[in-house]
């Protein structure tokens, strides 16, 4: 899991999206993405905090991750 996680860390420092499936775009991943775009904006790289960003809220949309992607005024 480990490699996964760094090999999409590389490819959003890179500015490419991130190809995972569903299962390996778990929590720690998700929070992983997270934790860099904070560490890219403690160093004052705005950029690639912003890409990482994008890139989580393009996954949490392509995985359905959180609120329902269909319904999101429902919540289950």
């Amino acid at each position: 899991m480990i490699e996964e996680i760094r090999k999409a860390i590389d490819r959003v420092c890179k500015g490419n999206p991130i190809e995972c499936s569903a299962e390996d775009y778990n929590a720690k991943m998700r929070a992983t993405i997270i934790l860099f775009a904070l560490d890219c904006a403690d160093c004052g790289d705005e950029v690639r905090m912003q890409i990482a960003l994008a890139e989580v809220e393009r996954l949490d949309k392509m995985h359905g991750y959180g609120l329902s992607v269909e319904s999101p005024n429902e919540r289950a």
